[in-house]
């Protein structure tokens, strides 16, 4: 393969991640509007719906401003400077001081931190045991402080010999990280499915016990992305740049496909991991769409069942169907 070759591929893959990478963006805007018409229409106002605020409005904006120093530093690099013969990785080595560069680099280096905060946090709820993320925290703790000089590196026009070393490492532990959270959490939810059933009923526990929920919530999708990458940059494959480039914003649309479910009381909760596990329901009386169960705990606080958890088998519908007809 000639140079022009390598040169022509270089390009095309700069070219095709950022594509991915607008495509990657607009799904998380759609994601986002989502999120908040959910929030908006929700009546309760506790610690859950103001964390999933703070969450989902510090992501989005961060991910946001990536995106547009992203757009204006390639609209630069190709309208105005770039000539076919060119390399693009070239141009951005020796232009990497410019503001739309830095701007796009702080934020997507500030992207992967909060994601990965929720995936800890999920961890731990879903374990219902904060001793669980003390590796992956200790994993996160370590590519934090490598994101560090692996940011400097990526906006100084001057070049730092051991950039390449710093972006392995911390890609390493990116997926090191993600990896074992997916697998963990994965883990536990298959472990959980019989004790949904017995609590929930087949009808409601097939909300939480789907395939769909266990990737979505395990962030799997995310990871497997994280894998790839790893693989194409340890190959030194020419493709690496095309999941390089949607990075950031793989990994926002991800967690917000979480903070979604979360904001719907559709994932996993701590009262619902504490229920499976001990067979027994165990909330209290919080709103007027709570029910008692039929029996109670000493002192005369009765057990309740929130509403969504309440119809736990196909019986119910028809009861009400025959009791509307009567």
């Amino acid at each position: 393969m000639d140079l022009s070759s390598d040169v022509s591929l270089g390009n095309q893959a700069n070219f095709d991640g950022l594509m991915l990478a607008s495509l990657s963006y607009g799904a998380l805007v759609m994601l986002y509007i989502q999120v908040s018409q959910v929030l908006i229409r929700r009546p309760a106002r506790d610690t859950a719906f103001w964390l999933i605020v703070f969450y989902s409005g510090a992501l989005f904006p961060l991910t946001t401003i990536a995106f547009i120093g992203k757009v204006k530093f390639v609209q630069t690099m190709y309208i105005s400077n770039l000539s076919g013969q060119d390399s693009a990785k070239q141009y951005i080595a020796s232009h990497m001081g410019e503001w739309a560069n830095v701007m796009s680099q702080i934020c997507t280096t500030l992207v992967p931190w909060i994601g990965d905060l929720l995936i800890l946090y999920r961890l731990t709820v879903v374990w219902n045991r904060r001793i669980i993320a003390i590796v992956p925290g200790a994993i996160y703790l370590g590519r934090v402080a490598m994101s560090v000089p692996l940011l400097i590196s990526s906006i100084r026009n001057v070049p730092e010999p051991h950039a390449e070393t710093y972006g392995l490492v911390f890609y390493i532990l990116c997926v090191c990280l993600n990896v074992m959270a997916t697998s963990l959490i994965s883990l536990r939810l298959f472990m959980m499915r019989h004790k949904a059933v017995r609590v929930l009923g087949n009808l409601q526990a097939s909300l939480y016990n789907s395939t769909m929920t266990m990737f979505v919530e395990s962030g799997a999708f995310f990871t497997v992305w994280g894998m790839t990458y790893l693989i194409l940059r340890a190959t030194d494959s020419w493709a690496q740049d095309i999941f390089l480039q949607s990075y950031p914003y793989v990994i926002a649309l991800t967690r917000m496909l979480i903070i979604l479910r979360m904001a719907q009381d559709r994932a996993w909760s701590r009262d619902l991991i504490t229920a499976a596990d001990t067979g027994v329901l165990d909330w209290e009386v919080s709103s007027m769409n709570s029910m008692s169960l039929n029996h109670s705990k000493p002192g005369g606080i009765n057990q309740v069942l929130p509403a969504k958890f309440r119809e736990d088998s196909l019986s119910s519908h028809s009861t009400r169907l025959n009791s509307s007809c009567t």
